[in-house]
Formats: C-alpha cells, structure tokens, sequence
C-alpha cells in the first residue's frame, strides 16, 4: 500500500485535491484507494447512536452497514499511525493507495496544500514532494518552490502520479 500525506492549514484545498485525485486514479488506473482523515475538533460518532452506545458499553469493535452498501467500522483504542495501518493492512490487503489527511509528522511522502505563497514556508519539511491545493488554481503551469513542484491536480495528473511514481 502507497502511502501519501497531504497537510495543509484548514481550507486550503487538501479534501478538493483528494476528491480530485480519487475520481481520475479510479477512472484511469482502477486502483483501490483509502482516505484516512485525522478529526481533531469533533467526535467522530455521535452520542446516543447505536454504535456510540456500544463502545461505551466496552465493545471494542462496532460495524455498522445500511441498506446502501455503507459500512462503517468504529473501534475505540488509543493507536499510533503505525499501528493504524498495520491493523488496516490485515483487513484489506488489496488497497493500492492511502491518503492521509491532516495529520503531521508521519515519515511518508507528503503533499503541502496552500491557499498563498506565504504559507509554503512555515510548513516546510523534508517530506513534501509536491504543493498543491489552492494556489495551484491562482500559478503557472511549471511554478515551484525551493524545487518543490506545484501542481494542479486536475490539469497536471501526469506529472502527480510520476512525482509519486503511481502506476
């Protein structure tokens, strides 16, 4: 499984580009593909719910499905990223490709999504490959920073998937 990061302030287009990336990685490789999004400001399960109820009641599993073809899977346990992906890789080892959202510091590839040239510097590190996001709506085709690329998902899926070496 291929991990990529995208980080990014809030609003800067992180969700825009995985949306983006989803539809043509689907339509033109097929691959199979997880999204994994830290939430810091608000319970992912709402209190009262069946499946809060059960947690709370010590299950440590609760899997949810609905006559959608829906499932949702909630288990409450302090885990580290690591251990995150090593429990998803025992359930499903067809998946092509990760991305991660919101979360920082992990040592996988990254892509830093930006409204402004103002925010590329401060969130800096060893581990972006790419910039995208907003600003890659308001720049040139061939516009980098410190040999950083930036690119537009939807304009530059080539140069993406190369940059990631996605095949």
């Amino acid at each position: 499984m291929k991990l990529i990061s995208l980080i990014g302030y809030s609003g800067s287009g992180k969700t825009h580009f995985i949306t983006s990336a989803i539809k043509k990685l689907k339509s033109e490789l097929d691959l199979t593909i997880l999204v994994i999004k830290n939430v810091d400001t608000h319970n992912i399960d709402t209190e009262g719910k069946d499946s809060f109820e059960f947690s709370k009641a010590g299950a440590d599993f609760s899997i949810i499905k609905n006559k959608y073809h829906e499932v949702a899977v909630y288990f409450k346990k302090e885990l580290d990223f690591d251990e995150l992906i090593d429990w998803i890789s025992k359930f499903s080892e067809n998946i092509d490709l990760a991305f991660i959202e919101g979360f920082r510091g992990l040592e996988v590839p990254e892509i830093l999504c930006v409204e402004n040239f103002k925010d590329i510097t401060p969130q800096l590190d060893l581990n972006i490959k790419m910039i995208s996001g907003i600003i890659s709506t308001k720049t040139e085709k061939d516009t980098s920073v410190k040999d950083i690329p930036i690119i537009n998902i939807e304009k530059q899926f080539q140069r993406f998937l190369e940059i990631f070496d996605i095949r």
